[in-house]
């Protein structure tokens, strides 16, 4: 299990490659962890000022424990399926103490088979009906970042 400290330098870490790919205006030294039940981390955009991230990677939890046991670990044939919908249900759920605009960043940088074209509009109706606390929702897949909900 890795430490909040590690957590929170590989998220800050996560967001600043965000914001060079989106072409955001947040500068990426402004970056702030927080601890629960506060989001994430908290950053400064040139127009909005603060802005909380709250951020979740998409990671499929077979995938990882085959991928971490090794290549002897497992030789025989496992079934995988894409986790970004009770991944992302589960993260909409929750509440969050902020006195800041709060943004998800759903990124996929941990083992998953699922390309990026199928997890978005997947993940689109979840946000169209879900009552979240978010004010937008950020995509960071493999080959694509953009702006998921609210709809543009």
């Amino acid at each position: 299990m890795r430490s909040e400290a590690t957590k929170g330098l590989e998220e800050a870490e996560v967001l600043s490659r965000f914001i060079e790919r989106s072409g955001l205006q947040i500068d990426p030294k402004s970056i702030q962890k927080r601890n629960p039940p506060e989001p994430d981390l908290v950053c400064e955009h040139a127009a909005e000022g603060s802005v909380a991230f709250e951020l979740v990677n998409l990671c499929d939890p077979e995938l990882a424990k085959v991928v971490a046991a090794g290549p002897n670990a497992r030789t025989d044939a496992f079934s995988t399926s894409d986790p970004s919908a009770r991944i992302v249900k589960n993260k909409l759920a929750k509440t969050y103490n902020s006195a800041h605009p709060i943004d998800l960043l759903i990124y996929a940088d941990g083992p998953i088979i699922t390309p990026d074209d199928v997890i978005m509009p997947t993940l689109r109706p979840i946000l169209e009906i879900a009552d979240n606390p978010f004010r937008q929702v950020w995509f960071m897949g493999e080959k694509c970042t953009c702006l998921l909900w609210p709809a543009s």
